[in-house]
């Protein structure tokens, strides 16, 4: 069910205009069962977002980036490490 709805999700954002999305947490390890995919977006204006009533997805965290700056510090810092300072993969997706 997990991978319908994020293969949903990036539907929904090529739709809406995102230019690039990054993709953490538990769903791109190992996991055999994870528990939630993180995602920032980088939208490619506000005109094209819709608005909050429109966006239901219980199982993904999305976050949205403010900029290509902001995009990269959330790929470098927050998603780039575990809770333990290690070193880990991502997953961006250009649209």
């Amino acid at each position: 069910m997990e991978a319908k709805e994020l293969l949903r999700f990036v539907e929904w954002a090529k739709k809406a205009g995102v230019r690039r999305l990054l993709v953490n947490g538990s769903y791109i390890t190992t996991k055999a069962r994870p528990n939630d995919v993180d995602i920032v977006i980088l939208p490619g204006s506000d005109e094209d977002m819709p608005s909050d009533e429109e966006i239901k997805w219980p199982f993904l965290h999305i976050l949205i980036a403010v900029d290509e700056a902001d995009l990269k510090r959330w790929a470098d810092e927050d998603f780039g490490s575990d809770r333990q300072d290690h070193r880990k993969g991502i997953v961006e997706v250009i649209l």
